[in-house]
């Protein structure tokens, strides 16, 4: 059966005239201005997401800071205050 099965594909004129068009669209690269224009929407919510996650990032770095130094400061206070480190003059 495969020995009597012969592809017989349909002819298109403007084929070789196509491939060479492809070809000669594939050697030029595109400059990164025109790929930001191309994908302006893409472009624009990567750069709101990155903003966004370094925002809260940091916000919650720095509640984080503050509450080891607001515990840092507390300890120090109350180990102040201990009558058994003080010393009479």
């Amino acid at each position: 059966m495969l020995q009597d099965w012969r592809v017989a594909p349909r002819r298109t004129p403007e084929f070789r005239s196509e491939v060479w068009a492809r070809i000669g669209r594939a050697g030029k690269t595109e400059s990164w201005a025109g790929y930001l224009r191309g994908h302006s929407a893409a472009v624009v919510g990567a750069v709101a997401l990155a903003v966004v996650l370094g925002a809260v990032g940091g916000r919650m770095q720095a509640r984080s800071l503050a509450a080891a130094e607001s515990e840092r400061l507390a300890s120090a206070y109350v180990h102040s205050l201990d009558a058994r480190g003080m010393t009479m003059p």
